[in-house]
């Protein structure tokens, strides 16, 4: 039998009272009270640019109020009042990039915007950098010292989401996971508690971190190992329409050929249903400019090209490229992922079949300018054996950076009319893609959590037994649930508040807890 903790009876009975927003009306004037530089109502001009700074329209909600936390003390702050509030949900605002609605922001609620803690401070074994950081702000300090981070590529995702999700780097094909060059995490805990978790310290926090997000507490700063770099080798390749499927075969043979671990980037389809034009491309970068660029050129000679970007340069300077086209977009973006196999056909029996539906789908959503693309891309290695593990199931024996291709499935749209209908096609093409790779013994369940949709499961995809441990985890920092009920965006490890609540009982315990691994 199953018993509700106390705190969680009286959120209920608020809720079925329609009391809950006077409670979060009530919190906002605590945390007024409490951190009066630090909070904003949508009077404000602070909140106003805090909402439309974030890149893609549906993520624009309103909050009820603000949190703009100027140091970690005031994080502390904030999650004590919310915590002893007992009902008011909350967001928490890293960079702002994942395109799920409700996960970086709140409608009616409490938005923690971490930006303020975009510190940047390199020392001699770490850069340590605050959780509102993004990439750019990182690369752009690291380049004057001849040094690098697994970061993002894009220079405007945030650090935090970027890294507790895994992160695939510039130089994750040699290095790994980004996550797994995280050397310190700084968390505040759910009762207030500031911890730091590494592999000596709160070891199964460090590791749960690497790939379970949100579910454990706030990370308020990372230290991140640092390792010499120069310039690299990359850019970005359009190619003429009649080029895509050459396209295809070109990254179908780079998956083929011999793994090269300098190696780095995807190749993109994008067709514009306003013109029914498509678009192939390429973004790649090859770490050590010095040789030749390996298995690239089995992507970099696709001809005929209409424009080829491919130069030397430092990270810094890739980064803000690939952010210009974020930047200056004001669609709706929505995506979805799904992983598989490669083999000689695989690639080309996705594409026929996205290339032969698009037409279809966006022809239904005519007045909202839907554009879409599919992009293909490597997973990174997973941790040797004997170093710090992360949570996102594969062994060190595994080698998924050589056998297997992440999906990316994106729309782009001006209307949000258009939101429900390309959800609905964004589940289709999951499952049609999915059964392509089952039909050919392709497919693979693992999910790349920051590229997976919200109605998607990647931290069960890790397995069953990471799952079972992210759980434990959880509920040994967590023990009230606040990270599982009150903070209502990211992926939870028990897969929502229902879901949460089921499986917790009198004492904080679980069930569901099963050994093994989906592979």
């Amino acid at each position: 039998m199953h018993f509700l903790p106390a705190s969680l009876v009286g959120c209920l009975l608020l809720t079925l009272a329609a009391a809950s927003s006077d409670e979060t009306t009530k919190t906002c004037k605590t945390l007024a009270s409490a951190l009066a530089e630090d909070v904003f109502y949508p009077e404000s001009p602070t909140y106003n640019a805090s909402i439309q700074s974030y890149p893609f329209p549906q993520l624009r909600l309103n909050p009820t109020c603000l949190v703009r936390p100027n140091s970690t003390q005031d994080v502390v702050t904030a999650i004590n009042v919310l915590r002893d509030s007992g009902c008011t949900k909350f967001a928490i605002r890293g960079g702002g990039h994942n395109a799920n609605t409700g996960f970086n922001d709140i409608e009616d609620g409490v938005t923690i915007d971490m930006r303020q803690l975009n510190y940047v401070e390199v020392d001699k074994d770490v850069v340590r950098v605050g959780a509102g950081a993004v990439a750019q702000d990182v690369y752009d300090v690291t380049d004057k010292y001849n040094i690098s981070v697994m970061g993002p590529r894009i220079g405007v995702v945030g650090i935090a989401g970027f890294l507790t999700g895994g992160g695939v780097s510039f130089f994750s094909p040699e290095h790994g996971w980004s996550c797994d060059y995280v050397e310190n995490f700084e968390v505040v805990l759910a009762n207030g508690t500031l911890v730091n978790a590494n592999a000596s310290s709160h070891s199964e926090l460090y590791a749960a971190l690497k790939g379970g997000q949100s579910n454990f507490g706030i990370v308020t700063r990372f230290d991140l190992k640092h390792f010499p770099v120069g310039q690299l080798y990359g850019g970005r390749i359009a190619y003429a329409p009649t080029a895509d499927v050459d396209l295809v075969e070109g990254f179908t043979q780079f998956k083929l050929a011999k793994y090269d671990p300098y190696a780095a980037g995807w190749v993109t389809n994008r067709y514009n249903a306003t013109t029914g034009n498509y678009t192939p491309t390429s973004i790649l970068w090859y770490t050590k400019p010095d040789l030749k660029p390996g298995s690239l050129s089995h992507i970099l000679d696709v001809k005929p090209q209409a424009m080829n970007g491919m130069t030397t340069a430092p990270v810094a300077a890739f980064a803000r490229n690939a952010s210009m086209v974020v930047k200056t977009s004001n669609f709706n973006t929505i995506w979805a992922t799904t992983t598989f196999h490669i083999s000689p056909t695989i690639a080309h029996k996705i594409y026929q079949k996205w290339k032969e539906l698009i037409p279809k789908v966006t022809d239904t959503y005519k007045s909202a300018n839907v554009a879409s693309e599919l992009t293909f891309q490597s997973l990174a290695p997973p941790p040797k054996s004997g170093a710090s593990p992360n949570s996102l199931g594969f062994s060190a024996s595994s080698t998924p950076q050589s056998g297997l291709v992440f999906l990316q499935i994106i729309f782009y749209y001006a209307d949000s009319s258009a939101t429900e209908g390309l959800n609905n096609a964004l589940k289709d093409f999951v499952q049609i893609f999915e059964q392509l790779a089952k039909d050919e013994g392709q497919h693979n369940p693992w999910i790349y959590l920051n590229f997976a949709a919200w109605f998607q499961d990647p931290l069960a995809a890790y397995g069953n037994g990471e799952l079972a441990q992210l759980r434990r985890v959880a509920r040994k920092y967590d023990p009230k649930g606040l990270f599982q009920d009150q903070l209502v965006g990211g992926f939870k490890v028990f897969n929502g508040t229902t879901d949460w609540r089921g499986h917790w009982d009198q004492h904080g315990r679980a069930d569901g807890d099963r050994g093994g691994k989906w592979n």
